[in-house]
């Protein structure tokens, strides 16, 4: 694809990738704090981290492997589906969750230092600061994926490598017909016309003799071949 931004396209991709590790590694995190004690926050049991960070990292990936090639059409145009499905479901999806949880989870906190669990405070805080880097991360995947699905956009038309075609060419040409023999009148005297290699053979008077490669005997009186020979000059 002629013009197409390569670089830029693997480099959006590779933060894609990023972020999507850091979605699942967030996300895995969360999930074991929210099911090994009493923490008053829900949303982490879904592995929302976990589930949008493969999308994130399958979007990334397809990014980053675009190239020039015979399927570089068919990795633009999954790079561009997959990032706008990140950019209208997946990002927003994780964004909502984790703001909701970081919520929940900063209530728990105050809770739990109101009544001196120190341990379950702890707890929270660490679920505290894991939501609030999940929302940051899902922001970040937002505004890549928009970046990506608009590079992709860039490359036009996705058109295979070009290949050398040969177009048939005409050139006039001029064919020069040998020129047609030119008849003449005989006027009175026999004449013979002698061929290349061929025999003589006497042309009575009244017939037309010529061409381009004949040879003319004439035969008759003075009379008759001066009368011939004036009339031959006078059609020149």
């Amino acid at each position: 694809m002629a013009g197409f931004p390569y670089g830029a396209a693997r480099g959006l991709g590779g933060m894609q990738i990023f972020l999507g590790l850091a979605a699942i590694g967030l996300g895995i995190g969360d999930l074991i704090m929210a099911v090994s004690g009493p923490v008053w926050v829900i949303f982490p049991l879904i592995g929302t981290g976990i589930w949008t960070g493969l999308f994130f990292l399958i979007a990334g990936s397809l990014a980053a492997s675009i190239s020039e090639g015979r399927t570089v059409g068919c990795k633009v145009g999954a790079t561009q589906t997959m990032s706008l499905l990140n950019t209208f479901l997946f990002a927003p999806a994780l964004t909502a969750v984790a703001t909701i949880s970081f919520i929940q989870s900063s209530i728990a906190m105050h809770d739990y230092s109101l009544y001196g669990y120190s341990y379950y405070n702890y707890r929270a805080a660490t679920m505290f600061f894991l939501e609030i880097t999940l929302t940051v991360v899902g922001c970040l995947e937002f505004i890549f994926s928009i970046a990506t699905a608009s590079v992709c956009c860039c490359g036009g038309s996705y058109d295979q490598p070009a290949t050398n075609q040969v177009m048939p060419m005409t050139y006039p040409v001029t064919v020069q017909q040998p020129a047609a023999p030119v008849s003449r009148q005989s006027y009175g005297p026999a004449v013979s016309a002698w061929h290349s290699g061929a025999p003589s053979a006497t042309v009575n008077p009244g017939l037309s003799t010529g061409g381009d490669l004949h040879l003319v005997r004439i035969t008759g009186s003075p009379a008759e071949i001066a009368r011939y020979m004036r009339a031959m000059e006078e059609e020149e």
